[in-house]
């Protein structure tokens, strides 16, 4: 399973081979906070989270609508970025600068990889999966969590 990721200046895509919009997250600004609002394919609300902050210092993620089926808590150690649903932990890794390159693993084991190359005028990003399994979805909703920054420059 293969993912395409396709960022804008309000919104960030995430598509599969075909260009088929999977998930879509868009943005709404508020005073010294942002709320994202995630949505599937059918443009049925799955996600609502809210990041205050200052410059982007002390970053402080907020889940407030999770329609997703599967209770969760998001949190972040350093540049590793976590989701805990019931007993297993999804995670990866982020980074300061350069290109991601980051490898998706749960309770420890590899399940995907990340990875960031240049491609004019924007980076081209993928998402691999070694199999089609449901954590893929919680690993791709991680990953819009977290890097929600990368494109937003609020």
């Amino acid at each position: 399973m293969k993912y395409k990721i396709g960022f804008s200046k309000k919104s960030t895509d995430i598509c599969d081979v075909s260009g088929l919009a999977i998930y879509k997250t868009i943005r709404k600004t508020y005073f010294f906070r942002r709320k994202y609002y995630v949505y599937d394919q059918n443009d049925n609300l799955l996600l609502v989270f809210q990041q205050s902050d200052i410059l982007l210092f002390f970053t402080k993620t907020e889940i407030l609508v999770n329609n997703l089926g599967e209770n969760f808590e998001y949190r972040t150690k350093g540049l590793m970025y976590i989701l805990n649903i019931g007993r297993d932990e999804i995670s990866f890794n982020g980074k300061i600068a350069g290109y991601l390159k980051s490898e998706f693993k749960v309770n420890g084991k590899t399940v995907g990889f990340i990875n960031e190359e240049y491609q004019f005028p924007n980076n081209l990003m993928t998402i691999t999966f070694l199999k089609s399994d449901v954590k893929n979805k919680f690993c791709l909703i991680l990953f819009i969590i977290a890097t929600v920054n990368y494109w937003d420059t609020n």
